[in-house]
């Protein structure tokens, strides 16, 4: 199997499964109409229409919104991971359809780690790596390809980068 239609292969197949994530989700919160049900339905029915447009990439501005703000880890492998295992989570407490989909998106995301070990190149593809990623020193890279080479508190040369706010 080619790389394209690798890469094709696992987007559709993500789409459908965040597709029927969806439908479980919202099904499981109309017929169960309690506030905290309703909660956990709407949390995780934001998270995995998310994951679907990412897994869909497009609508192209709402993709934009993603990358720009705080939500640019979805685009790599590790944050797919989490997104999916905190959505897997929920859904195996959402009765037997549940059950069956949150093992569909667990066993979906592992076996595009599997095939990402045999094909790294379609592993590129499907995801971004990490500002992290073979970077020992961590070294954060900026949009503008500028490094901040400060330590975990926030201090830099001396002075905090909170300094300038009231």
């Amino acid at each position: 199997m080619g790389t394209k239609s690798l890469v094709r292969s696992f987007r559709a197949t993500s789409v459908c499964v965040y597709l029927l994530n969806l439908i479980v989700i919202i099904n499981w919160s109309m017929y169960n109409p309690i506030y905290l049900n309703v909660l956990i339905g709407t949390m995780t029915s934001i998270a995995t229409l998310a994951m679907l447009l990412v897994a869909m990439n497009g609508p192209k501005f709402l993709l934009q919104l993603l990358d720009n703000s705080r939500f640019g880890f979805l685009f790599t492998f590790r944050g797919r991971y989490l997104m999916d295992l905190f959505v897997s989570l929920f859904l195996y407490a959402m009765e037997v359809w549940g059950i069956l989909m949150a093992t569909a998106t667990l066993g979906l995301i592992f076996g595009i780690r599997f095939a990402g070990v045999r094909h790294p190149e379609a592993f590129r593809i499907l995801f971004r790596q990490s500002a992290d990623f073979d970077d020992e020193e961590g070294t954060v890279y900026t949009d503008t390809g500028d490094t901040y080479d400060g330590t975990y508190d926030g201090t830099y040369d001396g002075g905090t980068m909170e300094s300038g706010r009231r």
